[in-house]
């Protein structure tokens, strides 16, 4: 320390944690008061001036003098207008946070908060919080390139990034790209620059003029697609040297190129082939000019100027870099300012007044439309200058402008923001912030007369922003604007006599709706007086007759909506009660016409072609589909969809969907590499139809938290399809489909329970097991040797009585049996008895009102008379997480007794106002029905139609066969890995696996249980010729296929076949004394010559191996299994088979990918994938992988 420093800590009041959120002051001798209020302003980032700073001590005593402030250890500040560490806001719902305030409208929904909260609101939607700002003190803070503040792309930013990648507009402030980009384009955009491009706006504006004269008086014309043409075109050439040709033939007036729309700027059927079209012709461009003889001219436009310029390190811009610069002033420099033209002549229609002075004006510097006009003329355009500027304050191409919160600070109004928010200036909000603009919507010019504007902070109008991210193109915009309206003006009068115009609050800029304007021969225009007089008077405006209507408080019900069609393709009823959640959702929002049915029988598939409207918004149906996938293929009631998309694509029928809108939400399991493989090609498919992509493709993971996911996806969809229809959702009608679980915890079956006089039904319900039980296990042993510490189990099934998949065998090598498990006799008892359950009575469910009752409950699944025991024990779910809706259950139940645990379930039926769940982290403690009733001793009681309404159905497991039916005709062997977790001591058995290990081989009743053959065919099947080889890779019970493969294989020799394919098998293990499953019956057949190479690799060896896992087997062999697939001899190339692990999965992947670019199949990584595909498409190269 200093000698004769004084050392102490400073800390906000009101902070508890002073040894945390403290900061070390050291003041000299010479400071004063003032001095010590500034540092503490810096050290604890208040951003403000330091005479509202308040010094004070621990018990509240302000410190005036220098010498009492030198005796503190502690010295908390104050403002004098206080701390504060809430922001305010309206009050956020769970998890949709503050949706329903905003919706339909987001600019009036602002609006809303800052004329009822203040200047600076705090709103979240759907999970995203900002804070928001309509003071220009703060706007200030938030522009500024900082250590507090900067650009990030963010939210709807963001969503341009895919086609203006590294672009000026969307990139980073600390991005190397924006940094290069900003530093060099700024002198393309200097005064001297903007002169060399006048000349060429001067005549687009011309060509646009000769357009314009086509047009009958008595013709309403909607200028905003010709202004777009123009700026558009005016881009092109400047910009790049590229004639779009929008303006080339007048009779040709409502042509508009591809190009343009195409654009993927808003919802777009066709965005990545948009993006794509973008790329590639502005990519040819900069080819084509890199071949020119102006390849090296810096001079000649923008392109040039990014091709040659280069820093003072000789850095310039790469081909990559220059694409994504010219796209971004395409889109933000043509889309802007193309409304910013159609507003202004929108406001000069509506006032005369101004209008009039605008012309003396265009007269009086001698413009004209025949004529070019010069820099010199432009500039002399002061009025209308200001004319623009209002129109931009009226009308802001952006209505919000978003930054990033990099540290901690207090800003003006004394609010402390956090690092690591997001915050945002609401332009709209901004600009009409009575405070700063009195009777802000009336447009009056004299708001910019100089002493006028200088009274405001320069941060009260920020239609391109300000300082480092302000728009570079501001003056090439503002010069183009002037030029075109003085010739436009010159030339026309436009006049406008419907309805004030409005902005579509779904588009990303401001346009303007419904704006036809009649364009008449200008017969008016001034002579040109000597002196400029009408600058100096200043015209009394009255205000606009009508303020824009900025948002319709349309109602549910209001207006009529396009029918809905949900379409589900569902295995085990998930897809099924996804879309039933749907159609029910869009019941309650007002859709009237909405229809529930397979994918299988959508109407579409009978008529052949998409029959219904095509040319109207409100009109165009919307198709939901909600669709599983096994194995990539589709589900049992989607196969016909799947063969019509299929035949219908091969015919080129691009416009066989036009006018239909979709959208698809996908069900998989990331367990399987073939994860959402159905519902990504069902997507694709449609788009490819001519159908309109109205919303993205959602996805969720059965493995995971699937009902989170689909909460998510639904909520975004619904706020964007309600946006769309401009309608309004609230919590009774909330886009959050287990939002709905908190209204329907009380939703419960109609249960009737069934005397025992009735004996028909009671003893139709000891017989009710979900199934027949039409299999029994004749062997069950042990696979692994003593001292593993696990359990695969050898299961032989009698599957006699099993409908077969094929007519001369029951199944074939590689298919599947599907086990339907059975919940543990105690596991049954202990949840029944603790919900005072009878387990021996008999109900039944009134199967006519199931309305809302999802498709994978108990009530939906359970038909006729059963016993609660039946139901516990082959259909109840047991050993799965409670559902959200069964905590709903219990929070309603415990509201009068246990108000604490009822207020902690009901914060777990979805997700806070911030977004965050704790579901998940509940539900790894309490994993089981079980432990919740151990957990919380209170929930001991629920009514059987509750229960049944809440818990859902067990779903069935699939075991890969381990066995032939040439070897063994009615019986399916099975390698079962037995799961037994165990978190916190407590065991958590694997509900089919336990179950299979369980089973008591014999023929009494107990041995019988129930399953199903399914079918592998077409995705995991051997070669039709025996003479193909086989190489076959797994590891664990991945190896139970290929058991069946060899198995027939062997059958094969023994029936004298003595050309069979070789047979190479590369299996991986933790050790040979342990778990090498099956591994004499493989050195068995290895020794007879089945298995022509066996090739084991033991990852818990000791000594250790260099070939530890499967993988590195298969590279030491790489060369025989190149000339396996690939021979040279003639001879059928083998195929490749994979079983096991997706970790395994993938690193076989890999080193296949290794083994084609060292053999010179592929130059790189990018082609050995494509190589790899190519052997999965033509099935040479085949997977049945998990986890």
């Amino acid at each position: 320390m200093q000698s004769g420093c004084t050392s102490l800590i400073v800390s906000l009041k009101g902070e508890i944690d002073i040894e945390k959120e403290g900061q070390i002051l050291q003041i000299g001798n010479g400071a004063n008061v003032e001095t010590v209020r500034s540092l503490a302003a810096e050290k604890l980032h208040i951003i403000c001036s330091s005479a509202n700073i308040i010094l004070q001590d621990k018990d509240g005593n302000t410190l005036n003098e220098i010498d009492q402030i030198r005796k503190q250890s502690v010295v908390y500040v104050d403002l004098k207008e206080t701390i504060k560490t809430v922001i305010p806001g309206p009050t956020k719902l769970p998890y949709v946070g503050n949706l329903y305030d905003m919706l339909p409208n987001l600019t009036a929904g602002y609006l809303q908060c800052f004329k009822t909260y203040g200047s600076l609101v705090d709103v979240t939607i759907l999970g995203n919080r900002s804070i928001v700002t309509c003071d220009p003190n703060v706007a200030e803070l938030f522009v500024k390139e900082s250590e507090y503040f900067t650009k990030t792309a963010f939210g709807a930013l963001s969503e341009f990034k895919p086609f203006a990648g590294q672009g000026l507009f969307t990139s980073s402030t600390v991005d190397t790209e924006w940094k290069l980009a900003h530093k060099l384009l700024i002198p393309a955009f200097s005064p001297r620059a903007i002169k060399v491009y006048q000349k060429e706006m001067g005549e687009i504006a011309k060509e646009t003029i000769k357009v314009l004269e086509q047009y009958s008086s008595d013709e309403k014309v909607d200028i905003l697609h010709w202004t777009t043409n123009l700026t558009f075109e005016t881009i092109g050439r400047i910009g790049f040297g590229y004639n779009f040709h929008l303006l080339d033939d007048p009779a040709q007036r409502f042509t508009q190129a591809s190009f343009i729309k195409r654009l993927p700027l808003e919802k777009n059927r066709r965005f990545d082939r948009s993006v794509t079209l973008m790329h590639n012709t502005v990519d040819e461009v900069i080819q084509e000019r890199k071949k020119s003889d102006d390849a090296t001219n810096i001079e000649k436009d923008l392109l040039g100027f990014m091709l040659n310029a280069r820093d003072e390190d000789d850095e310039g811009l790469t081909d990559e870099n220059i694409r994504d610069q010219v796209v971004t002033f395409l889109i933000a420099g043509h889309d802007t300012t193309a409304n910013t033209l159609a507003w202004f002549i929108y406001e000069m229609s509506q006032q005369p007044d101004i209008e009039a002075r605008i012309l003396q004006e265009i007269s009086n510097t001698g413009i004209n439309h025949t004529d070019l006009p010069t820099t010199e003329q432009v500039s002399q355009l002061k009025y209308l200058h200001m004319c623009l500027k209002e129109t931009l304050r009226l009308h802001p191409p952006l209505r919000s402008l978003g930054k990033y919160c990099k540290k901690d600070c207090v800003v003006p109004g004394g609010y402390l923001i956090k690092e690591d928010t997001n915050v945002m200036i609401h332009l709209m909000g901004l600009h009409m912030n009575p405070e700063v603009y009195p009777d802000p919507w009336r447009f009056d010019p004299s708001r910019w007369e100089p002493e006028e504007e200088q009274k405001r902070s320069k941060a009260s109008w920020l239609p391109f922003s300000t300082g480092p991210r302000g728009c570079i193109g501001m003056a090439f915009a503002l010069q183009e604007a002037k030029t075109v309206l003085a010739m436009f003006l010159h030339r026309f009068k436009f006049t406008y006599d419907g309805p004030p115009v409005t902005f579509d609050p779904k588009q990303p800029t401001t346009k303007p709706v419904d704006f036809f304007v009649s364009i008449e021969t200008r017969t008016d225009f001034p002579e040109p007086t000597e002196v400029v007089k009408a600058l100096e008077p200043k015209i009394s405006i009255t205000s606009p007759k009508a303020i824009p209507e900025l948002s319709k408080d349309i109602k549910i019900g209001d207006v009529d909506l396009p029918p809905m069609t949900f379409l589900y393709g569902s295995q085990t009823g998930i897809s099924q009660d996804y879309a039933s959640t749907l159609s029910n959702q869009a019941r309650k929002f007002g859709f009237k016409n909405v229809k529930l049915t397979t994918m299988d029988k959508w109407e579409v598939l009978n008529s052949g072609t998409y029959e219904g409207p095509k040319d109207s918004k409100n009109g165009h149906e919307l198709v939901v589909i909600c669709t599983s996938t096994y194995n990539g293929l589709p589900p049992d009631n989607a196969e016909i969809f799947n063969k019509f998309i299929e035949k219908a694509n091969e015919s080129g029928n691009e416009k066989l969907l036009d006018g239909l809108q979709y959208t698809v939400f996908g069900v998989g399991n990331k367990n399987w590499r073939t994860y959402q493989h159905f519902p990504i090609k069902v997507d694709n498919l449609l788009d490819g139809l001519g159908a309109e992509r109205f919303f993205s493709l959602g996805e969720c993971n059965v493995d995971g938290d699937m009902d989170a996911e689909f909460n998510e996806w639904s909520a975004h969809f619904w706020s964007e399809l309600l946006s769309y229809h401009g309608l309004s959702a609230s919590q009774e009608s909330s886009v959050v489909p287990s939002a709905g679980t908190k209204s329907d915890s009380s939703l419960s079956a109609i249960v009737t329970f069934i005397s025992p006089n009735d004996s028909e039904k009671w003893n139709t319900a000891l017989t009710n097991c979900n199934d027949d039980h039409n299999s029994m296990v004749v062997k069950n042993s042990e696979l692994q040797n003593k001292g593993s510490g696990r359990s695969t189990r050898d299961i032989r099934i009698d599957i006699s009585r099993l409908d077969p998949l094929e007519a001369d065998s029951m199944y074939q090598p590689g298919d599947h049996l599907e086990i339907l498990p059975e919940n543990e006799s105690n596991v049954v008892e202990t949840v029944a008895l603790g919900f005072g359950m009878v387990l021996d009575s008999v109900f039944e469910i009134d199967q006519e009102k199931l309305d809302g009752m999802s498709p994978r409950s108990l009530a939906a699944i359970i038909k006729g008379p059963c016993t609660v025991r039946n139901a516990l024990t082959y259909y109840a779910d047991l050993l799965s997480p409670p559902s959200r809706r069964m905590l709903g259950c219990f929070s309603q139940q415990l509201q009068q007794i246990d108000q604490e645990t009822a207020k902690l379930f009901e914060g777990l039926i979805m997700p806070d106002s911030y977004g965050k769940d704790q579901y998940p982290e509940f539900i790894k403690k309490y994993r089981t029905l079980i432990d919740l009733q151990t957990g919380f001793p209170q929930v001991k009681q629920i009514e059987l139609g509750q229960f049944l309404a809440a818990v859902g159905v067990m779903q069935p497991r699939r075991y890969s066969i381990a066995s032939s039916p040439r070897m063994f005709p009615n019986e399916a062997h099975l390698a079962v890995g037995v799961v037994d977790d165990v978190v916190d001591g407590h065991h958590y058995p694997g509900l089919a696996s336990s179950f299979l290990a369980r089973q008591v081989a014999g023929l009494s009743e107990k041995a019988w249980f129930r399953a199903r053959l399914k079918s592998s065919k077409g995705i995991f099947e051997m070669p039709q010729d025996s003479k193909t080889p086989i190489i076959m890779i797994s590891a664990g019970t991945g190896i139970s296929p290929f058991r069946g493969f060899i198995q027939e294989r062997a059958y094969q020799h023994q029936q004298g076949d003595n050309s069979v394919g070789e047979c190479v098998v590369f299996f991986g293990c933790r050790h040979p004394d342990q778990d090498r499953i099956y591994g004499e019956e493989f050195d068995q057949y290895a020794k007879e010559g089945v298995i022509s190479s066996l090739n084991v690799a033991y990852s818990r060896q000791t000594p250790a191996s260099a070939r530890k896992y499967v993988q590195h087997q298969v590279l030491a062999n790489a060369s025989k299994i190149w000339s396996l697939i690939m021979p040279k001899d003639g001879k059928p190339p083998a195929v490749v088979y994979i079983c096991g692990s997706g970790a395994m999965s993938r690193d076989v992947r890999a080193t296949f990918h290794s083994m084609a670019i060292s053999f010179g199949q592929a130059q790189n990584q990018e082609e050995a994938q494509d190589f790899l595909k190519s052997l999965m498409d033509s099935k040479q190269y085949c997977e049945d992988v998990w986890g």
